[in-house]
């Protein structure tokens, strides 16, 4: 009964999250009081179904999804209004920082608008995200004045990318853009109270830590000890990072629940370790609860030192749950656990479900947990009167396990979100982890504790060798190209269904009802079989396109383009950068003509002789002009400045011997305030 009773709590969890996701997911808003409508009466539903079983159970489903929807539009209806639409080239804004951020070299700030010239007329309740150089001097609570350029929220280049203004809108920005130069001055210092203070304690704090491992540490080591210890990743050469994209290290500089668990993980062992060795405490008193505490405790600072992203605090939330079940003697990891987590995280963030970093923090710990709750436990336990070598194979021999079960596992959501997929990852994490276990985050543990004694420099020398080793693993493993998997961009269906089926086996494993995960997998091979991908691709800043000819393996792209929007292309359309040379094609002509699935496509800015066009062509993308109407034939497919501006991005499915299909921006990311296309936002 019990277990049955764990599986309905997952499931519904999990539902909560179906719910989050939909809600975005849907082309218009949903309010408040139509989601909440929906849970009282499924709470009814509930309440008279509550005799039979399978009734009980459907419901119990659909309140746990349409929960979701509810807590969904509640955050959306707290949100901001008002939101800047258009452009504002050259302009002063005045108002209160409330959040820095260096991002080497850099400073990123949120401020508080007060005054906004050429919108005298408004009130303000979102903040402007800003970059600028240096910022040295600046603190939490600042009034500045400074001269920039402000931009609106920026909806997806084209269909199928992710959708970044959302998670800004939630977060109360209304306006990104960046400060000429070292155009501002501090018009008021911030004031003098308790939060002011703390903040800027942690900042210098911050600041003097990463003065100190500048000093004891060269770069590249420098680089990743900053990302590990501060959350500043800024300084991590970009070489370097591609490698740990590549040798499925990336993980290692996104501080997460590896790195907070490790630390907190580290402090609780010496801890307990310490206490025990004092029999009038360790006999007397619940050591193993005050080293739980003490673990607690040097999460909260390592949040505070790391910046307190929303990854972090995810990991954070993650992390207090477990101590807390261990404080109340009860398992500290299981898979209710893990679910109750994800529920608090999904309350305080419901768009999170929607994120890689939620979807892959999740998917790795739960079939984790599932599997060291079951056979893994046992194949441990049976070793417990074993030698310690063959311990040691064992630990070994778990590590590989466990990077196959996780590399299976978010393989669908890896390659969904970023077009690669890391199988030597599977190798190098067996050289990283432990490295990072018992070598690198002891070492950050000491360097933190002794920092403050002045003699935080011994641990970081000692750091330095096993962060060179996890250098040279993540240099080593990328030039394996053997390792790194290319997908082109698949069904959002067909990664859901995987997870579903993942999800749903895990929760009945053990149970007949287990059998039905085959329903979600079978839907998400269908979605896949039938899915088209793109073959044109054209940018709502009207600047890019790309063309995939897959009958001659091509990828057109024109003259001109930078390498980080070619690189984006490229893993649109899963190409490995050791193929570019070979696949890739630059046309620097006026007017650029493709033949695309038998179809004719001529690309131009601009068109001195439309006429002409439409005679030879079966598509015409006009990128700086509009098109006349009806001078070309119903059969010709025109997509021009018109549509580019009022509508966004364009992805077009070119269909042999039957009409292309054409997706925009405004057609698939639905009517939200965080969607401005044309200086026009959707209320």
């Amino acid at each position: 009964m019990a277990a049955r009773r764990n599986s309905w709590i997952l499931c519904t969890v999990i539902f909560f999250g179906l719910g989050c996701g939909a809600y975005f997911s849907l082309p218009a808003r949903l309010t408040v009081e139509q989601t909440g409508l929906a849970v009282i009466l499924l709470l009814s539903g509930l309440w008279i179904s509550r005799r039979w079983i399978l009734p009980f159970f459907g419901i119990l489903l659909m309140t746990g999804f349409c929960s979701g929807l509810l807590i969904a539009s509640i955050h959306l209806e707290m949100a901001s209004s008002g939101l800047l639409t258009k452009t504002l080239y050259m302009t002063e804004i005045e108002g209160d920082i409330t959040l820095l951020e260096p991002r080497g070299g850099r400073m990123r700030m949120n401020v508080a608008p007060i005054r906004i010239a050429g919108l005298e007329d408004r009130a303000f309740d979102w903040n402007v995200r800003l970059s600028l150089p240096g910022g040295d001097g600046l603190a939490v609570g600042d009034r500045i004045a400074a001269k920039a350029r402000l931009f609106p929220l920026r909806a997806a280049s084209v269909p199928g990318d992710p959708d970044f203004s959302r998670g800004l809108y939630l977060d109360g920005i209304g306006a990104t853009g960046f400060v000429f130069g070292h155009q501002y001055r501090v018009v008021t210092p911030a004031d003098a109270g308790f939060l002011q203070p703390l903040s800027e304690r942690i900042e210098y704090l911050r600041l003097a830590i990463m003065e100190e491992i500048d000093r004891v540490l060269a770069w590249p080591e420098s680089g990743i000890a900053k990302a590990l210890i501060v959350g500043e990743r800024g300084d991590v050469g970009e070489e370097t990072a591609d490698d740990l994209r590549k040798s499925g290290l990336a993980h290692l500089l996104a501080i997460s629940g590896l790195h907070m668990g490790l630390l907190s993980g580290t402090v609780f062992f010496f801890l307990r370790f310490g206490l025990a060795a004092i029999p009038a405490i360790a006999l007397r008193f619940p050591i193993k609860k005050w080293a739980a505490i003490g673990a607690m405790v040097s999460a909260v600072i390592y949040l505070g030192l790391s910046g307190a992203s929303v990854p972090t605090q995810r990991a954070f939330i993650t992390l207090t749950i477990v101590w807390a079940a261990l404080l109340l003697d009860r398992r500290a990891i299981s898979l209710r656990l893990v679910a109750i987590a994800a529920l608090v995280v999904l309350i305080l963030r419901p768009d999170a479900v929607l994120g890689p970093s939620f979807q892959l923090s999740f998917a790795a710990v739960s079939v984790l947990v599932a599997f060291y709750d079951g056979p893994g436990r046992r194949w441990f336990e049976a070793s417990g009167d074993r030698s310690w070598a063959f311990r040691l194979w064992l630990f070994f021999a778990g590590l590989v396990v466990t990077g196959l079960l996780v590399t299976a596992v978010t393989a669908p959501i890896i390659g969904f979100h970023f077009g690669r997929i890391s199988m030597i990852g599977i190798v190098s994490n067996l050289i990283a982890i432990p490295v990072m276990a018992f070598w690198v985050m002891p070492l950050i543990v000491a360097t933190l504790v002794l920092m403050p004694f002045g003699a935080g420099a011994l641990p970081l020398w000692l750091m330095k060798p096993g962060l060179t080793l996890l250098i040279e693993t993540a240099s080593l493993a990328a030039d394996q190209a053997w390792g790194l998997w290319h997908v082109e961009q698949f069904s959002a269906v067909f990664a859901i269904g995987i997870m579903m089926a993942i999800a749903w086996w895990l929760v009945w494993r053990g149970n007949a009802i287990a059998r039905l995960a085959v329903i979600p997998l079978c839907v998400a091979m269908m979605a896949q079989i039938l899915y088209r991908p793109a073959d044109i691709l054209v940018s709502g800043d009207q600047e890019s396109w790309v063309i995939r000819d897959r009958e001659q393996n091509r990828l057109i792209l024109p003259e001109g383009i930078s390498d980080f929007q070619q690189s984006v292309w490229m893993a649109r359309f899963g190409i490995a950068d050791h193929d570019a040379d070979q696949i890739i094609e630059k046309c620097d002509a006026a007017v650029c003509s493709v033949s695309v699935g038998g179809q004719r496509v001529i690309v131009a800015n601009d068109f001195a002789n439309p006429f002409y066009a439409c005679r030879h062509a079966d598509m015409i993308i006009s990128l700086k002009r509009d098109m006349p109407r009806d001078i070309c034939a119903r059969d010709v497919t025109v997509i021009d400045d018109d549509m580019l501006w009022w509508q966004g991005g364009v992805s077009v499915s070119v269909r042999p011997g039957a009409a292309s299909v054409i997706e925009t921006v405004r057609e698939t990311s639905g009517t939200w305030p965080w969607i401005i296309i044309g200086g026009r936002v959707v209320k």
